[in-house]
């Protein structure tokens, strides 16, 4: 069942605000996919009644354990950032259902609000896009849901790591050398990009101190860059990738005109985990079929659930926001907006 499954997240529960319709029906069931596990939820439409949920601090209406509607639906993967949770984004996932979606959500093994460990390996950023893949293959050899799932449509959305995770499946080649440039002794990153650059110790401590990191969402790993050339983990199966403030810098500029997907990308200018000048701007200028969506109040966390009261300190605390901004507005205009790109870039072919 979900809530034994999901018993380790923090306690501490404050009510959300929910943006969906009072009547949509949306099921949960959590899973394990893939080899070694990887753990995660998914979201779909069911006929059974939503009821409301406190799974932690993140508050949903879902139906827990219901069947499926049959029928053959568009699916979504959902990535989240560093340190983070398959729940972080339980309002896009539950809204994204409620309008006939089946959505995944994964927990990063070795990157999630538990464990950090993988943040610092060589392979980081090529291991990431590539366990969304076998998420995704676990799905479509799965007859529970594949017969519910179309697979000429399928999109990725991501936030922060999980935004370089999308866009690296989208085509975009994970370069892990220049991180390691941007944030060492002759880059501009220690001084102009500190937040990103402080986050890549793997940390370790009580389970208050693992939920300060969820969606912090930036790594740079101590290993020396090794020489090879950047990495090609694009999955041709995805069709349209959602980013929010993306890790932008571990990305290969040179393969950006490559990625041949549409792409919607929000940011914030207040952003001071990944600052936009290093992440989010070049590329919107760097990718060929993007939609850039520019919040002038906006910070790094915007598309994590809001409500769930302090999750950690300052700077790493996903559920704190720029004075003059409101999340829970924000998400509002973010729902039909990034529905109706994905019903644009999903349009059987």
């Amino acid at each position: 069942m979900v809530r034994s499954a999901l018993r380790l997240l923090a306690t501490t529960a404050l009510a959300v605000a929910t943006t969906l319709p009072a009547t949509a029906q949306v099921g949960l069931q959590n899973h394990t996919w893939s080899n070694p596990a990887i753990p995660g939820l998914l979201w779909y439409p069911t006929a059974a009644a939503s009821q409301a949920q406190q799974l932690g601090p993140f508050a949903v209406n879902v139906a827990l354990g219901a069947a499926p509607q049959p029928g053959r639906y568009p699916l979504v993967l959902i990535s989240h950032g560093t340190g983070g949770t398959e729940l972080g984004h339980a309002w896009l996932a539950q809204g994204l259902a409620a309008q006939g979606y089946v959505v995944a959500t994964l927990r990063h093994p070795g990157d999630n609000w538990q464990d950090r460990s993988a943040v610092a390996n060589p392979n980081y950023f090529s291991e990431r896009p590539a366990q969304v893949s076998r998420v995704l293959d676990a799905l479509l050899a799965d007859p529970r849901w594949s017969a519910l799932i179309d697979g000429q449509r399928i999109a990725a959305i991501g936030h922060s790591a999980g935004g370089h995770t999308v866009l690296a499946l989208a085509g975009a080649r994970p370069d892990r050398a220049r991180v390691v440039a941007h944030c060492g002794p002759g880059g501009v990153g220690l001084r102009e990009d500190a937040a990103m650059c402080s986050l890549g110790e793997p940390r370790t401590g009580p389970p208050a101190t693992q939920a300060a990191v969820p969606a912090a969402a930036a790594v740079a790993p101590a290993a020396a860059a090794t020489t090879s050339a950047p990495a090609d983990v694009r999955d041709k199966r995805i069709r349209a990738v959602v980013v929010a403030a993306p890790l932008g810098v571990a990305l290969d500029p040179a393969s950006l005109p490559g990625v041949a997907l549409p792409v919607l990308l929000d940011y914030g200018v207040h952003d001071e985990v990944l600052v936009p000048r290093f992440h989010a701007e070049p590329l919107c200028r760097g990718l060929p079929q993007v939609d850039c969506q520019r919040s002038a109040a906006a910070g790094h966390f915007a598309l994590f659930q809001a409500g769930t009261g302090p999750l950690g300190g300052p700077g790493v605390d996903p559920a704190a926001d720029p004075s003059a901004f409101d999340r829970v507005a924000w998400q509002a205009q973010a729902l039909p907006r990034i529905t109706r790109f994905l019903a644009g870039a999903l349009k059987s072919r």
